[in-house]
């Protein structure tokens, strides 16, 4: 539900004996305590991902989603968007969400809803300068990946030019921007490089993540750092922080700190899926379907409600 200012209104949930709400300047859940409070449970999950779709015009080396799924039709994802309703943060994602001609009509829809903060995962090398405008009225930020250098990126990702050409065109729409970067042995000598790009870009914030072992993620993931290089690497990024001043907001996953199941997913057919669980063979558990039941009745028997607290609150990330 949006404001007089198109921005969703702020919505504050309780956590145990905490308040909990989304710092957009930050682009983060943040807790505030609340001694007045006994230890209530969330009824609903802090963020969900719904996927669109699973078609994707890039092949990135780590690519956990490349298992087709079914695009459901615009009818199927309104059914499940329904199912969403309540939760403070939906992350629209793929695949490739702006392969979908009716993007901005499945936006509308979650416009509609009570929802803090839409956002949306996208590689933007189809954004062009009508469709930025049109998600700046509808999007609270949007996460785009960039994985280092020209060179460097276009061996992981490709397309680095048309990558940035549509970060600009959201830029200059209005949109609040948050970049991604996937880092293992092979850019992680960029991130420093990353870091520079996010800052100049204007990033509120940079999320430097690490592979899972999930589709051709499987193969990265032996090229990955240990939580002690990760550590290193985020001193260093600490440091080069402060010497040059930096004003972008960034935060380092090691997914040895943030355990299994943080992230819900909700795939394009309407299984809500845990991510990642390395335990599980295919490093994700399925939960349910919301084409049969509702998103309150998964989270009653959601195992991992404190990693995936804790991870959103930033609890479990490394942060400058």
């Amino acid at each position: 539900m949006a404001d007089e200012s198109g921005r969703p209104a702020q919505a504050v949930l309780r956590k145990w004996s905490t308040l909990i709400r989304f710092n957009h300047d930050e682009q983060h859940f943040e807790s505030i305590p609340d001694e007045r409070q006994g230890q209530i449970q969330p009824r609903l999950p802090l963020s969900v991902t719904l996927q669109i779709t699973r078609r994707c015009n890039l092949q990135c080396t780590y690519c956990s989603e490349d298992a087709m799924i079914k695009e459901p039709s615009y009818e199927g994802l309104a059914l499940l968007v329904n199912k969403l309703d309540g939760i403070p943060r939906v992350i629209v994602s793929g695949g490739e969400p702006t392969l979908r001609k009716d993007l901005v009509s499945i936006l509308d829809l979650l416009r509609v809803g009570t929802h803090d903060v839409i956002a949306m995962s996208s590689n933007a090398t189809m954004i062009t300068k009508d469709l930025a405008g049109q998600l700046a009225r509808r999007l609270s930020y949007i996460d785009v990946t960039i994985d280092g250098t020209r060179e460097v990126h276009n061996s992981i990702r490709g397309q680095y030019d048309k990558v940035l050409a549509g970060v600009r065109n959201l830029v200059d729409a209005g949109v609040e921007l948050s970049l991604v970067t996937v880092m293992f042995r092979d850019n992680a000598q960029s991130i420093i490089d990353v870091c520079a790009v996010a800052d100049e870009l204007g990033a509120k914030k940079l999320k430097v993540l690490t592979p899972i072992r999930k589709g051709r993620g499987a193969d990265v993931v032996e090229r990955g750092l240990s939580s002690e290089e990760l550590q290193i690497i985020f001193q260093d990024i600490e440091r080069a922080k402060k010497a040059q001043g930096w004003k972008v907001r960034i935060t380092l996953t090691d997914w040895g700190r943030v355990n299994e199941g943080h992230a819900i997913l909700v795939h394009p057919d309407g299984e809500v899926v845990a991510s990642p669980v390395p335990s599980e063979p295919s490093c994700i558990k399925s939960f349910g379907n919301l084409m049969n039941e509702s998103m309150k009745d998964v989270w009653q028997r959601y195992p991992y409600v404190d990693n995936h607290l804790k991870k959103y609150l930033e609890e479990t990330l490394l942060v400058c």
